[in-house]
């Protein structure tokens, strides 16, 4: 019996009650919710699966096409914290600035902790998004929670270079494979910012997301103040699997833990 995560295309998956489409559907799993297949595989995609379904344990049906297998505990906590913000805010359709999601965001301003919420909107909280989810995930300690993305980017960096262990290392484009749990990490406004520049320099305008799906040609990625919400995005990677960057990714952290 192996253990899997639901891992759908579309954020989603339907669980069904028995081994085919149609009007069968029993419910909807979410990313990263656990699920435990049972059995053999039945017909051309359907796998046995217990799941649990408003707080209940249920014997369903699952397309193998959405399902993955588990990585760490520390990865899968982290994975589901930001699947679960990415929710609160219905699914990056809420604003930063209204009830009660302001409320919200003052949770992650806590992290690190700074008295702020999300009516202050000339203030940018995704590096606090960050924080707040990888201290709730528990398991990286030594991460470096700030309000901006180049205080834990250069960390990670530095770590890489100094092979000093650390939660996070970091890594060029084309040198390593991005993969769930990983943050990639790009310029903001106009910065410019570099692998080599942010080696060396721990204050510019950057930004982060967290990996929590790989898929043929993109990954796709949750991160806090996307469009004034807590939204995902989709970053290209080319037939060997590494980013393609266009221009504005400098680095790939890896998740060590």
């Amino acid at each position: 019996m192996n253990d899997k995560a639901i891992d759908s295309r579309m954020f989603i998956a339907n669980v069904r009650g028995t081994p085919r489409f149609g009007n069968n559907i029993v419910g909807v799993l979410n990313q990263s919710d656990p699920v435990v297949v049972t059995g053999e595989q039945v017909g051309d995609r359907w796998l046995p699966c217990s799941v649990t379904l408003d707080g209940e344990q249920r014997d369903v049906f699952v397309s193998k096409n959405v399902l993955r297998d588990q990585v760490s505990p520390a990865k899968e906590r982290l994975m589901r914290e930001c699947v679960k913000q990415w929710l609160r805010f219905d699914k990056g359709n809420a604003k930063e600035h209204h009830s009660p999601h302001f409320n919200f965001v003052g949770e992650f301003w806590q992290a690190i902790p700074l008295n702020l919420d999300g009516k202050d909107r000339d203030v940018p909280w995704s590096a606090a998004f960050i924080s707040f989810c990888v201290k709730t995930a528990r398991g990286y300690s030594g991460f470096k929670f700030a309000a901006a993305h180049s205080k834990y980017a250069h960390q990670a960096i530095r770590r890489r270079n100094e092979n000093v262990d650390g939660p996070y290392w970091g890594f060029r484009i084309n040198e390593h494979k991005p993969q769930l749990g990983d943050m990639v990490c790009r310029s903001r406004a106009g910065s410019g910012a570099t692998y080599d520049f942010a080696l060396n320099n721990d204050a510019f305008k950057s930004h982060c997301d967290i990996v929590v799906r790989i898929a043929k040609d993109h990954v796709v990625t949750i991160g806090g103040n996307v469009r004034h919400s807590v939204s995902k995005t989709n970053y290209a990677i080319n037939s060997n699997g590494f980013l393609e960057g266009n221009g504005k990714v400098y680095a790939v952290l890896r998740n060590n833990r």
